[in-house]
């Protein structure tokens, strides 16, 4: 992959934290964020560096951002998704710590030096770091937003039916306390590089969602703690679980829980789960047929063809589930059936998920 780089002068010295922005079509989202963090990443210089990196974005990047002490921009030829951007940035610092952040989050002027203060607190204790924290997300009027969760089981999917979007996936607000957690949202989340190096960055067969509960529970795996910290808030403008839902995007939801499901729960749990999703398919794609919505019903024979291939240990990752849906989405061919096996042009979706014994639970 051809990357190219904007760098801002660059300190010597290693930093102690890299503040990780993955952005597509956000420039106004991430030059926000970065000026409201400026005055502070130049007081703490050399110990903090900005590494911003643009997932094949429209439009170019601000140009005032190329003299930016300690701001990196990587330039990606395409959307391979966030954790491939993640990992893009990880590779490239030499930070003890990353400080994954939405561009949609809006921090305080001081919000860095904050971070480095609770990282000095962590390395302080006597019982070591934690692998992972995630720190309090605000809605945009001040009101407290869910950040914690369960893993992911299959009683917990059929129960979210009759549960309220915005907690689908979350702790209510008032089971949510500081200290260890299963799972942390990817909005805001401070990782340690020696957890990062461990596992081997992110899983990049997720494009998009489930990618951060997947870490987190690897590293739980391996021995680290995954913890919430409630001593430091962001605000965060847009989660998924209060704005719409486009086809493409609702394509790459259904793929990322079923992935995980497949990678990290008995192999029965993922069956059911696949069959489940085919059917909830078959029948949002006949309403929307009927009501003439096209891309929705485009969207939904993709989730179908989708929980039917991984339903069977095999199926799209990554970057080219983005393709699928896409081109599925975007297909306005007459009398498109929900039972077509319709592929993707050029895709190798037959090939089976790298699956690990050992992350499979029992």
């Amino acid at each position: 992959m051809t990357i190219a780089t904007l760098e801002g002068p660059q300190c010597p010295t290693p930093p102690t934290l890299a503040i990780v922005i993955v952005n597509f079509n956000s420039w106004p989202d991430c030059e926000r964020l970065v000026e409201a963090m400026a005055s502070s990443l130049e007081r703490i210089d050399g110990r903090c560096e900005l590494i911003l990196v643009d997932n094949a974005s429209e439009t170019p990047p601000p140009s005032h951002f190329e003299n930016r002490s300690g701001i990196q921009i990587i330039l990606c030829p395409d959307n391979a998704g966030f954790a491939a951007g993640v990992n893009t940035a990880w590779r490239r610092t030499t930070a003890r710590w990353l400080l994954l952040l939405n561009p949609d989050t809006f921090a305080d002027a001081d919000f860095p030096e904050k971070i480095l203060h609770r990282i000095a607190f962590y390395e302080a204790r006597t019982e070591g770091p934690p692998g992972l924290v995630g720190f309090a997300l605000s809605n945009e009027d001040g009101t407290r937003q869910h950040s914690v969760g369960s893993f992911p089981t299959l009683a917990g999917c059929l129960r979210e039916v009759w549960t309220p979007r915005s907690r689908r996936k979350y702790w209510s607000l008032g089971r949510t306390r500081p200290g260890p957690v299963p799972w942390v949202t990817g909005a805001c989340l401070l990782v340690q590089a020696s957890v990062m190096e461990q596992i081997g960055g992110m899983d990049e067969d997720f494009f998009l969602y489930h990618e951060e509960v997947a870490l987190c529970r690897l590293a739980r795996d391996r021995g680290w703690t995954v913890e919430f910290d409630d001593s430091i808030t962001l605000g965060h403008l847009r989660p998924l679980q209060s704005r719409r839902v486009n086809p493409v995007l609702r394509v790459v939801t259904r793929h990322s829980k079923l992935l995980y499901f497949l990678k990290f729960r008995p192999r029965w749990e993922a069956r059911i789960l696949a069959w489940v999703i085919t059917f909830e398919a078959h029948v949002r794609h006949a309403w929307c047929r009927w009501i003439g919505q096209t891309e929705d019903a485009n969207a939904w024979r993709a989730v179908g063809s989708i929980a039917r291939t991984l339903g069977s240990d095999r199926g799209l990752r990554g970057i080219e589930v983005r393709r699928f849906a896409e081109q599925s989405v975007r297909d306005t061919a007459p009398g498109c059936r929900m039972g077509s096996r319709r592929r993707l042009k050029g895709s190798r979706g037959d090939r089976p998920i790298r699956l690990d014994a050992r992350k499979r639970s029992r």
